[in-house]
């Protein structure tokens, strides 16, 4: 378990933050790519974006519950957030692979 303190739970959610914003940022060129591909690849990667918006927004409430009262709960919260994490990026992923084909 974590001794979670101030400077601890701020990194982490700098962190969070910033791989967020990457992740966005690789949404906008797949979505970018996918207009200039026609209807059928943005219809296929709309659905995907909703999914990866939701998903963002789930972790970015997560964050925000963040509290460093219980250093059990914060490892509960942490866990959660960085599996949801690694899904989307696997998800991006894959997704950026498949549009690059």
């Amino acid at each position: 378990m974590l001794n979670v303190n101030e400077k601890t739970l701020d990194a982490y959610k700098q962190k969070v933050r910033a791989q967020i914003k990457e992740m966005k940022a690789k949404m906008q060129m797949l979505e970018a790519g996918a207009e200039k591909n026609g209807a059928d690849m943005r219809i296929k990667y709309q659905k995907n974006m909703s999914d990866w918006k939701s998903r963002f927004k789930d972790v970015e409430m997560k964050l925000d519950k963040m509290s460093n009262s219980a250093e059990k709960s914060w490892d509960d919260i942490r866990s959660g957030i960085d599996t949801s994490m690694k899904e989307l990026r696997k998800s991006i992923e894959n997704a950026t692979k498949q549009f690059n084909n």
